[in-house]
């Protein structure tokens, strides 16, 4: 049996790992417009910066659970983790938006495999009594990445350069690297057998990829061409739902969704992270592009969100045990919509700052008592599919909130493509709306008492 002292250093070890990921994502949002200006683009132009980044991200998601149940938890997150580093270095080295992108893109797969399977190390030694004390503090761990990456991002853009940002990636890739070699233990799922479902990752691919496509080039491409795309990109998806539904190892398990209590919390992750995606989104332009601030002073200004994220974050597990995860879920999508209510009423500097404080509680909450509420569902053989599938699921949908929010701003840009305020304003009633439909979702589909894991097949 693994002490406490044991357990708290993978739990360390693996807050590392993904403090890479919210560290990096978080420096990039306040990066772009440095960007933009040095590779001579408009910053909507870079929004590929982010969602090809997450569109790999995802992809990796769903197979980074399969990996490590089948070669083993450990190993898959260390070639994460080096991967991560180096192609950090390919970022950084970038000279144009092109190679820019692609760069991005092939981190996402590095970064896929580090979200899912440090929640799948700490979980698999964790007691089903604990899971949620773990989760929340290693969701605190990893939302000092949040709070530091804006902050890292506008000083170094102030100081080195936006390259920096991701040379930055390379040290801390190796000390992460070391704390897992060293303190995780190996773990995977001896019953696992068969192929990876290679189809299912192609055609989730192609869904993901020409959903994003389609809707980014609303205002650029004719109703036929963007319609015409949408439409391949949902034939695709529905041919991975059909397809996961069939083999016996699917990439997302769709069949879990059969229990209730985790087809709930999917859902409110899934809105409650869609969320979050916009403001961060939106904030970035609206300091930036709006209010003129440069990086250095938008960075800080993000300390009124990353700040209650990892507040609250440190104080969740103890509430969960006073109310219930259920109930600081429901708490979550409030002051979310309450916060992009607000700001559509009133977008000024002091506004924006109060309802990121608050919009923070709610990103939080929403973020890791999903992920908690739905694990402790599933039997521990699962921990690494039921992991990835959430995670996956939740990026996704906030993946292509962004595409769209982006895509509004740019359709509302005016002739000469810089009125950002228009669409900013818009996106506003876009959010208000997603943590809305995750109040109806927590309230009429999550039952108020968690009910039995899924029987062991």
């Amino acid at each position: 049996m693994m002490s406490t002292s044991q357990r708290i250093a993978i739990l360390i070890a693996a807050g590392m790992a993904q403090f890479l990921v919210t560290v990096d994502y978080w420096s990039v949002a306040i990066a772009m417009p440095p960007m933009a200006h040095d590779l001579h683009v408009r910053t909507i132009d870079l929004q590929w910066v982010i969602t090809g980044y997450v569109l790999s991200f995802s992809v990796m998601l769903g197979i980074a659970g399969p990996l490590g149940d089948r070669y083993g938890r450990k190993k898959m997150l260390l070639i994460g983790i080096a991967l991560f580093g180096v192609i950090s270095a390919w970022v950084g080295l970038a000279n144009t938006a092109n190679t820019l992108i692609a760069a991005r893109v092939t981190l996402g797969f590095g970064g896929g495999l580090l979200l899912p399977l440090a929640a799948a190390v700490l979980a698999e030694c964790t007691p089903t009594n604990q899971m949620t004390r773990y989760m929340a503090l290693l969701t605190a761990i990893t939302c000092c990445g949040a709070a530091a990456g804006p902050v890292l991002g506008g000083v170094l853009c102030d100081t080195l350069g936006w390259r920096w940002i991701f040379f930055v990636n390379v040290p801390l890739s190796g000390i992460a690297f070391l704390m897992v070699l060293l303190l995780a233990r190996e773990s995977r799922n001896p019953d696992v057998q068969g192929r990876l479902d290679a189809l299912g990752i192609l055609l989730i691919t192609a869904s993901l990829t020409l959903l994003s496509l389609g809707i980014d080039r609303i205002p650029h491409w004719t109703t036929m061409q963007w319609t015409g795309t949408c439409l391949l990109g949902i034939a695709f998806l529905v041919g991975f739902i059909w397809r996961e539904l069939k083999v016996d190892n699917p990439i997302i398990d769709l069949r879990l969704l059969a229990n209730r209590t985790f087809a709930g919390y999917t859902s409110a992750g899934l809105f409650s992270n869609s969320c979050w995606c916009l403001l961060v989104f939106t904030a970035t332009l609206l300091l930036q592009k709006v209010y003129d601030q440069d990086a250095l002073h938008a960075g800080i200004f993000f300390l009124y969100l990353s700040g209650s994220v990892v507040i609250s974050s440190t104080i969740a597990a103890k509430l969960s045990e006073y109310v219930g995860i259920r109930s600081l879920v429901l708490a979550a999508l409030i002051l979310q919509c309450a916060a992009c209510m607000t700001l559509w009423f009133d977008d000024g500097v002091s506004t924006l700052a109060i309802c990121l404080v608050g919009g923070g509680i709610g990103c939080a909450w929403g973020w890791s008592m999903p992920q908690a509420g739905a694990i402790i569902t599933l039997q521990r053989d699962r921990v690494g599919l039921a992991s990835g599938s959430i995670l996956t699921v939740m990026i996704m949908a906030g993946n292509l909130v962004v595409v769209i929010v982006a895509t509004m701003i740019d359709a509302m840009s005016g002739p000469d493509g810089k009125d950002y305020a228009t669409g900013i304003h818009a996106s506003y009633l876009l959010g208000a709306g997603l943590a809305a439909a995750g109040i109806v979702t927590t309230v009429f589909v999550l039952p108020r008492k968690q009910i039995s894991p899924i029987p062991a097949e």
